[in-house]
């Protein structure tokens, strides 16, 4: 993992304004973009949705009212 610093960062961003700022760049963008919006939106790890179901974390209405009781329970602990 690479940790950046606030100035790593600030670089970073001057550089993508730079980047972007010119018209062949931003157009290559949209395109990206466009194509993006058009993917096909189906997991893209099949065996980990079916894992998923199989361990009942799909499909489960009750799961974040009881991690919603749980939380605030111990909040007011």
């Amino acid at each position: 993992m690479v940790f950046r610093t606030e100035q790593d960062k600030i670089n970073r961003r001057a550089a993508n304004r730079r980047y972007y700022s010119l018209e062949e760049n931003k157009e290559q963008k949209r395109e990206y973009m466009r194509k993006y919006s058009k993917r096909n939106k189906q997991t893209p790890y099949p065996m980990h949705e079916q894992w998923a179901k199989e361990n009942g974390y799909r499909d489960n209405d009750t799961l974040n009212s009881k991690n919603s009781v749980s939380f605030k329970d111990g909040a007011e602990k």
